[in-house]
């Protein structure tokens, strides 16, 4: 049997990524940091979904500085991309990835002894240095030391010839929601955590502790580093943050209409029957499902765009195929392509649209599509 190369079949349903949105995010993000402030680039969970390669790539290009990944696989398909920039990597080393992670240069987040002493033993068998961000606790609760005892970890670190204490670092839990007046609080904690290391004379590491919400409005929690993410992508942290640069979404989620039918009123449809005609109806399936990522809970939820116009999904979400209502589009026909969120000509449906309506946030409905919608580069 002859071998089907699956690069030649059109697919029905796909994600577009548009790498000169990132670009111009990124540059947009740059102006509200003062220099010598340095910008990271977050491209953890493959860029927020985005293609992490690609997107880590034309980053570089603008001017971040260093690439923040989530785990040590992720630095390892980056390295094997060739991507050899410096990679700071957000999860904590335990002993199995320790060798790679010094071998690789990769940077490292500390926040406990048992880290310090992984990566300490890992360098001094492979005859290297290796940077450490120590990880500091000022009210996030997940991860890092507790401020009071940074400066007892930091002289731990400083006194492990193998280890460069090259950062310090912490991350806001509440800075998307600008009422809550905890992330003053937070950042003034940090803060102190400077202060009382430069007071011990430890003066050398970068700080850093904003993501998006703390860049887009906080300019007090700059530092010397801010670590954007969601942003990059053209996407707010929230919806409650005041800061609005012109970004330009990302990505486009789509699929086509493979069938079209005419149905009365009183009619249910899909699975359960939870959605029942209330008039005669041209109701399109679409090749999109939540295999692919699009939510069962988004069902009888959210809207889609077909020809520059939103029309509602209805009925359950299945595994493959979704519905929508297109009654009031008589021209649409089979083959037609459908936006589940995303650009559509000059109509627009946000994610965060998207995923306000079923209790959710952007970042996963971009991080969440299965593997066989292929991720398509455009311009």
């Amino acid at each position: 049997m002859a071998m089907v190369h699956l690069d030649r079949i059109e697919p029905l349903a796909w994600v577009e990524v548009d790498i000169e949105a990132v670009r111009h995010n990124f540059r947009e993000l740059k102006k509200l940091v003062k220099p010598p402030t340095q910008c990271f680039a977050v491209v953890k969970a493959d860029a927020y979904g985005h293609g992490a390669t690609k997107v880590a790539a034309a980053l570089l290009q603008e001017g971040a500085t260093k690439l923040c990944v989530a785990r040590a696989e992720e630095a390892a398909d980056l390295r094997n991309d060739g991507i050899d920039a410096p990679i700071l990597v957000f999860a904590p080393p335990l002993e199995g990835q320790a060798h790679f992670l010094v071998n690789s240069g990769c940077e490292c987040v500390v926040c406990d002894t048992a880290h310090i002493e992984n990566l300490a033993s890992a360098a001094r068998l492979s005859g290297k240095k290796c940077r450490v961000h120590l990880k500091v606790d000022v009210g996030m609760g997940r991860l890092g030391v507790p401020a009071e005892d940074a400066l007892e970890f930091a002289r731990l670190i400083m006194s492990k010839p193998e280890l460069i204490l090259t950062g310090v670092m912490s991350h806001f839990p509440c800075a998307d929601m600008p009422a809550r007046p905890l992330t003053l609080t937070q950042i003034e904690r940090f803060r102190t955590v400077r202060q009382t290391l430069a007071g011990a004379g430890i003066e050398s590491p970068i700080y850093h502790i904003a993501n998006s919400a703390a860049l887009l409005d906080y300019p007090e929690a700059h530092f010397d580093a801010v670590r954007p993410g969601i942003s990059l992508y053209g996407q707010l942290p929230s919806l409650e943050v005041n800061g609005r640069p012109p970004l330009k979404p990302a990505m486009t989620m789509k699929s086509r209409i493979v069938f079209l039918k005419e149905v009365q009123a009183g009619t249910g449809l899909s699975y359960g029957h939870t959605y029942v005609t209330t008039r005669p109806s041209r109701i399109a399936t679409v090749a999109l499902g939540y295999a692919d990522g699009y939510p069962r809970h988004a069902s009888n939820k959210t809207r889609m765009l077909v020809r520059g116009k939103e029309v509602p999904q209805v009925g359950r979400v299945c595994m493959d195929l979704s519905l929508i209502d297109v009654t009031d589009l008589p021209d649409v026909k089979i083959g037609d392509e459908v936006v589940a969120f995303g650009r559509q000509g000059n109509a627009f449906l946000p994610a965060e649209h998207v995923a306000r309506y079923i209790g959710t946030i952007g970042y996963e409905l971009t991080t969440r599509y299965g593997k066989r919608l292929p991720r398509i580069f455009v311009s």
